[in-house]
């Protein structure tokens, strides 16, 4: 298993065979079915993205986009099949990602960083809640395209320069 940084090779790899969860969610988030165009968007992503593999192959792919200069989302998409040992390592990568991007001395902080997750599904809760950095903040009633609830895990630290 390795992890680099995402190619749109990768991207197009992942979200063409993404789990039925995930694309589930990217249909509540965007009203859209997934498709190439998904991928191109993870993989233009405004932060870092990466990927990890899994016997050779792109397995799950994950990133920081940040909209603005101060919030990031966080994100990931995977395909079926994921192996423990791989979960480990995404979980790893994606508390990499937000020790940097939390870092009030760093560079690339941001003080607030977001995950999005749709209400029942607990693999994803669960996820999010292994982070260790977030906490859920809300629940978005109807957010999604198509009536679905969204939760809102979130950190928030000290604005640049307080």
């Amino acid at each position: 298993m390795t992890l680099r940084d995402l190619t749109l090779a990768d991207a197009l790899a992942v979200c063409g065979d993404m789990r039925p969860e995930d694309a589930a969610c990217v249909r509540a988030m965007t009203g859209q079915e997934p498709g190439e165009w998904y991928a191109v968007d993870r993989w233009r992503t405004s932060g870092p993205g990466w990927v990890l593999e899994q016997n050779g192959q792109p397995w799950a792919i994950g990133g920081l986009s940040m909209p603005l200069p101060w919030l990031g989302l966080l994100w990931m998409v995977a395909r079926p099949g994921l192996t423990g040992e791989s979960w480990r390592k995404v979980l790893r990568a994606t508390r990499k990602v937000l020790a940097v991007a939390s870092d009030s001395k760093g560079p690339q902080y941001v003080h607030r960083i977001e995950v999005h997750v749709l209400s029942g599904w607990v693999g994803a809760e669960r996820f999010a809640k292994r982070l260790g950095l977030l906490s859920l903040e809300s629940v978005r009633r109807g957010c999604g395209a198509n009536g679905e609830d969204v939760q809102v895990w979130a950190w928030v630290g000290p604005a640049k320069g307080a």
